[in-house]
């Protein structure tokens, strides 16, 4: 009787530290132990009347947001909207040469995105995903705020795991912006949405003259078809890397860019810190430019094309699932990668 009792306070005590709390550790392979202690203890200060599950939601999110950064080598590029094959067998699939004269798109002239300029970026990490429903809503909980489709969710009895891996979308730019933050006040890293060049510099493999962020710089998408000697043919599973449109929002599912970084092609588009201006490339600093000094909008960058620029209202009036967000490290500093 008395082994069966240790056995049982033995096992408690895995599952609580034997502090006579009740939430879990969170475990990783890349942040040290004692870090997550420090996640742990700032979270129970920062959310002492938080329940066990919330509070642990919380340390997981903000252990992952550590996990999944990917160290950005800086450099130097020429950012904007490179030209393209005025008449390519399939824009799908595009290559860069220097002779290349024509648009990528119409919108380039009006967002001001084709004017080529020299930027010099120093190093810092990007999240390797677009912030999903969980960590949202750890962060929406936390500040006892409606999770986003709470209506809908609660109507259907709709469970968080099924929202778990999407992208979430944001209603607004500040929200983003906040997450972030509330990311590095957990961790203690400086962590803030990136500036458009950082995203540009890595979404185009650290300044390449690709049009497109996949693992190969093409578009392949899921039940999509490329000629090949004369004939159309069906793109193989393990062709696949970017949606056809109806598992849209989901990360992770398709390979990264040659960095590891998912989605920057054919997910949400993606807020960045910077304030909108279609004349800001013609004045941009060289070094680390970080953007307007004020503005009415703010950019998005992603969608496709790793060029591609949209000015947008810092509010919009609904949560538009197209519009998404993830993080970076502002520092020089390695956090996980070396790449």
């Amino acid at each position: 009787m008395y082994r069966k009792y240790l056995s049982l306070l033995i096992s408690a005590c895995v599952l609580t530290a034997c502090t006579g709390e009740t939430t879990a550790s969170v475990t990783s392979k890349t942040v040290p132990a004692e870090k997550i202690t420090q996640i742990e203890a700032k979270v129970k200060k920062l959310y002492p009347d938080a329940d066990t599950k919330l509070q642990h939601q919380i340390v997981d999110v903000a252990v992952e947001s550590l996990e999944s950064m990917v160290f950005i080598k800086g450099g130097t590029f020429m950012m904007g909207a490179f030209k393209a094959p005025c008449s390519p067998i399939s824009t799908d699939r595009m290559d860069w040469s220097p002779d290349a004269k024509c648009n990528t798109t119409i919108s380039n002239v009006k967002t001001g995105s084709n004017f080529i300029h020299k930027v010099t970026l120093r190093n810092y990490s990007l999240a390797n995903h677009e912030t999903t429903f969980h960590g949202f809503d750890a962060f929406k909980r936390a500040h006892n705020l409606p999770v986003v489709r709470a209506d809908i969710r609660e109507k259907y009895d709709l469970p968080d795991e099924q929202f778990k891996n999407k992208a979430t979308p944001t209603k607004t730019w500040q929200e983003a912006k906040d997450y972030c933050l509330w990311l590095g006040e957990l961790t203690g890293s400086p962590i803030d949405l990136p500036t458009e060049a950082q995203w540009e510099y890595a979404a185009r493999n650290r300044g390449k003259h690709l049009y497109y962020a996949t693992n190969n710089g093409y578009l392949q998408p899921k039940n999509g078809r490329h000629l090949i000697d004369g004939r159309y043919v069906d793109y193989t599973k393990d062709e696949w890397n970017i949606s056809d449109g109806n598992d849209s929002y989901h990360v992770k599912l398709y390979p990264p860019n040659p960095l590891g970084l998912y989605d920057m092609s054919g997910n949400t588009r993606e807020w960045v810190n910077d304030w909108y201006s279609n004349h800001y490339y013609q004045q941009s600093s060289e070094l680390d430019p970080q953007g307007p000094s004020t503005g009415a909008k703010k950019v998005m960058r992603g969608g496709e094309l790793t060029t591609s620029r949209v000015g947008e209202a810092v509010a919009q009036d609904e949560y538009y699932p197209s519009n998404g967000f993830r993080c970076a490290v502002q520092q020089t500093t390695t956090i996980n990668s070396t790449k």
